[in-house]
């Protein structure tokens, strides 16, 4: 029989760990301005040019979805208020992380 609830401890653990990922990746990009050199094209699919100015608005839309996971899964520890606050917080870095990644997909196709 499977444990619910250790189930659920494993997922917060990979929800942990996913979004600290995303924040470091985002600085990486931030940072350097540029993907490294070992992404193959294939994982840039959605994007044409990667300029510096590419690079880092998604940069900035990783660490916003990454703010946004770590919040959600905050809330399962928080108290009530607080986690209502951190729910709120998570919506707006997903909103501001999904318009970065849309503009800048947006901006890597765009005519030079």
């Amino acid at each position: 029989m499977i444990n619910i609830a250790a189930v659920g401890y494993v997922a917060e653990g990979f929800a942990y760990i996913f979004g600290t990922v995303l924040i470091g990746a985002g600085l990486y990009l931030v940072m350097r301005g540029t993907f490294p050199a070992w992404w193959r094209r294939r994982l840039l699919w959605p994007l044409v040019r990667v300029t510096p100015a590419v690079s880092h608005l998604q940069g900035w839309a990783a660490i916003g979805l990454g703010i946004s996971v770590l919040a959600i899964v905050f809330t399962t520890v928080a108290p009530e208020l607080v986690a209502g606050l951190l729910v709120v917080l998570a919506l707006a870095a997903y909103t501001v992380g999904l318009a970065l990644f849309v503009f800048s997909t947006w901006l890597s196709r765009r005519p030079a």
